[in-house]
C-alpha cells in the first residue's frame, strides 16, 4: 500500500493497561488526554519508527488529509485476535480503498505486557509480516481507550478518523473483514459493496476466525534453547528423569519434583496451593510443554527451563535443600548417569564438602571460591538435565485438535458454541497459539494474599528476583555465551500482574488461578464475565487492565463445555 496517500492508524497493543508515568518529552501524550466521538483528536505525538524504519517522533498531524481516512487499531502481534488483524485483515481491504489509506501502528504494551517504548515498537514492527511501509510507535497511555469505556470491546479495536481535523467518525471492536470494509466505505462516503452472503465454517466460524483457530493445534517440538547445551541430549534427559523422581534431593527424603508435578494430574498436584515441606503462596503450575515458555513461574522469575528446575531446591517451603546437598546427591547417587550426560564436566569430589550449604550460609561461604564453583556447576548441570527431560514431555491430541484437523464431529454443538464464544468474547486476546497462552503478564483484579499476610505483587517481585538471579540466560552459567548481563529492568507497569496460564490442559485441573482461588471452570468464567457468585468485585474490576471485557451469564456458562475438552494428557518419548 502507498503510505503517502493512505491513512490507517493501527494502535497495536500487547495487551492494554493504564500507565501512570508521564513521558519526559514536552509534547508527550498524557494520561489525561481525552478523545471524544465526533470531535477532532488532539495533536498527539509518540516515540517510534516511521514508515521507512527511521527512529524518531511520530505526530498525528503528519497523517492528516482532506480525502483520507485514519483507522486507529488497538491491538497487534502481541494479542491473539490482533495478530491476525495486523497480518491479514487490514491488508485484505480492497484495492479501491487501499489508495486512500495510510497506516501507523501505536504499540500499547511490549511482548510481555510491560510498559512500551520505542524499542518495543521496533520489535513489534519486525514481528509483523506486512509492516514494511508502516510507522510504529509506543503509546503507553492508551489515549483512545475512552472511546470504548461504555461498551464491551474485545481487541482489536478500530477508530475511524476523517477529514483534515481527524474527527472520530466510527468505532469497531474485533470486526469481521466484511464488516470492517463496509464501515470503511461508509466513513469514506462510498456506496456499499455488493457481495455474496458470508459462509461460516461448520456453521459457526467466519473465515478469519477459523484461520486464527488453526494456530491452536497440538504443539510441535519446543524451540531450541541455546542456554542449555544438553537441552536435546538423550543422556541428559535420562539423568533428568531420574532426578525428577528422586526424593533424596530433599534433606528429609520426602519431596521430589514429581511431588508437585504428577504425571497422573497433568504435571500439577491437584491442590489449591503448592505443598512441599510447607504450603506455598501459589498453585503449582503444570509443567507440561513448559519448554515452549519464555518465562517460568507465575511471576516470571526464571527465563529458562533449567533455572526454573533449580529454584525449588533452595526454596525453604519447597525442598528446603541446598546446592551442596543436591550436588552431593547427584555425584553419589547418579554418578554414572551424570558422567554420561556431562562427559566433559570437571571432576568434582564431594568428600570434603559440608553436608549442606548455599550462598549466604556460613558452611558454604567458607569454602574456597574454586570449590564453590565446582558445587554450583554440578547443581546447574542437574537443572539442565531436568530441563532436558521436561523438553521430551509431549501431549496427545485432544478433541479440539481433531476438530481443527477437519473432524467436525469431534466437538458437539455445545462445545462448538463455547469455542465460538472463546473467540468472540475476548478470551483469545491472551489465550492463543498451540498452548493457548501469550506467555505475558496481566493484572485481572484478582488479589491474593501470601502466607505472611501481604498481598502477592506477582510480576513486580518476579522482575526483581530475575534481576538478582545468578541463573539467567545471559549469565555466567548459561551456555548461550551472552556478551553480558542485561542491566536494565524488564518493562513492567502494574503490581499484581501474573503470567497467563496455558489453557491446553485446563480440563485436567482441579483448582484455577495463580492462588488456587477457583475450584471449578464455571467459577473462572463467572469471574471473568463479571456477574454471578464468583464474579469480580467492583474494586477488582477497577484494578483490571482496560482491554479485559465482561460478558453475561449465557456466555459465561456457554464457555464451559468447550473448556472441558482442553485436555493435555502427557506422553513421554
Amino acid at each position: 500500500m502507498d503510505h503517502r496517500t493512505c491513512i490507517v492508524v493501527a494502535l497495536a497493543c500487547a495487551l492494554i493497561a493504564c500507565g501512570t508515568e508521564t513521558p519526559s518529552s514536552s509534547d508527550a501524550v498524557h494520561a489525561s488526554t481525552q478523545v471524544s466521538f465526533g470531535e477532532p483528536v488532539p495533536d498527539l505525538s509518540f516515540d517510534g519508527v516511521d514508515a521507512d524504519g527511521v527512529a524518531g517522533r511520530l505526530r498525528l498531524r503528519d497523517y492528516r488529509g482532506q480525502e483520507a481516512l485514519l483507522v486507529v487499531i488497538s491491538g497487534g502481534s502481541w494479542c491473539g485476535t490482533c495478530r491476525w488483524t495486523t497480518q491479514g485483515r487490514v491488508s485484505a481491504v480492497p484495492d479501491v480503498l487501499q489508495h486512500r489509506i495510510r497506516r501507523l501502528d501505536l504499540v500499547l504494551g511490549d511482548r510481555d505486557n510491560g510498559e512500551p517504548d520505542a524499542l518495543a515498537a521496533q520489535e513489534y514492527r519486525n514481528a509483523s509480516e506486512d509492516l514494511d511501509q508502516v510507522g510504529v510507535a509506543a503509546d503507553p497511555q492508551d489515549v483512545f481507550a475512552s472511546l470504548f469505556a461504555d461498551r464491551d470491546a474485545p481487541l482489536p479495536r478500530f477508530v475511524l478518523l476523517t477529514g483534515a481535523e481527524l474527527r472520530v467518525a466510527d468505532v469497531l471492536a474485533n470486526p469481521a473483514p466484511r464488516e470492517l470494509q463496509a464501515r470503511l466505505r461508509s466513513a469514506l462516503g462510498d456506496p456499499p459493496a455488493a457481495g455474496a452472503a458470508e459462509t461460516l465454517v461448520d456453521g459457526f466460524f467466519r473465515e478469519h476466525e477459523w484461520a486464527l483457530l488453526q494456530e491452536t493445534v497440538v504443539p510441535a517440538a519446543p524451540p531450541m534453547d541455546p542456554s542449555n547445551a544438553v537441552a536435546d541430549s538423550p543422556a541428559a534427559a535420562a539423568l533428568g528423569r531420574d532426578l525428577f523422581f528422586d526424593a533424596k534431593l530433599s534433606p528429609g527424603g520426602k519431596i521430589a519434583c514429581a511431588s508437585c508435578h504428577r504425571l497422573d494430574m497433568a504435571m500439577s498436584d491437584g491442590l489449591p496451593r503448592a505443598r512441599g515441606v510447607a504450603e506455598g503462596d501459589r498453585r503449582s503450575p503444570s509443567i507440561t510443554l513448559s519448554a515452549h515458555a519464555r518465562w517460568h513461574f507465575w511471576d516470571g522469575r526464571a527465563d529458562s527451563g533449567w533455572a526454573q528446575a533449580l529454584a525449588p531446591f533452595e526454596d525453604a517451603r519447597e525442598f528446603a535443600s541446598s546446592r551442596v546437598h543436591v550436588a552431593r546427591r547427584v555425584l553419589t547417587g547418579h554418578a554414572d548417569a551424570y558422567a554420561s550426560a556431562f562427559p566433559s564436566a570437571a571432576v568434582a569430589d564431594p568428600t570434603g564438602w559440608p553436608a549442606a550449604g548455599k550462598p549466604g550460609e556460613p558452611a558454604y561461604d567458607a569454602l574456597p571460591e574454586q570449590e564453590r564453583a565446582r558445587i554450583t556447576q554440578v547443581f546447574v548441570n542437574a537443572g539442565k538435565a531436568i530441563a532436558a527431560w521436561q523438553r521430551t514431555i509431549r501431549v496427545l491430541p485432544n478433541a479440539l485438535d481433531r476438530y481443527m484437523a477437519g473432524d467436525f464431529g469431534a466437538l458437539d454443538e455445545a462445545q462448538k458454541y463455547g469455542l465460538q464464544l472463546f473467540v468472540r468474547t475476548g478470551c483469545m486476546q491472551c489465550h492463543w497459539g498451540p498452548r493457548l497462552t501469550d506467555d505475558a503478564f496481566h493484572a485481572l483484579g484478582l488479589v491474593t494474599t501470601r502466607q505472611d499476610g501481604k498481598a502477592d505483587d506477582g510480576r513486580a517481585g518476579g522482575i526483581q528476583a530475575w534481576m538478582n538471579s545468578e541463573f539467567r540466560r545471559d549469565g555466567a552459567w548459561s551456555d548461550a555465551h551472552a556478551s553480558g548481563r542485561r542491566t536494565g529492568p524488564i518493562a513492567q507497569r502494574l503490581s499484581g500482574q501474573f503470567k497467563t496460564p496455558p489453557l491446553r490442559g485446563v480440563a485436567d485441573g482441579a483448582f484455577f488461578g495463580h492462588g488456587g482461588s477457583f475450584d471449578a471452570l464455571g467459577s473462572v468464567t463467572e469471574f471473568y464475565g463479571g456477574s454471578g457468585p464468583h464474579a469480580a468485585s467492583a474494586h477488582a474490576l477497577a484494578g483490571r487492565e482496560s482491554w479485559l471485557t465482561t460478558f453475561g451469564e449465557t456466555e459465561q456458562w456457554g464457555l464451559v463445555p468447550f473448556l472441558r475438552v482442553l485436555t493435555a494428557q502427557p506422553t513421554l518419548e
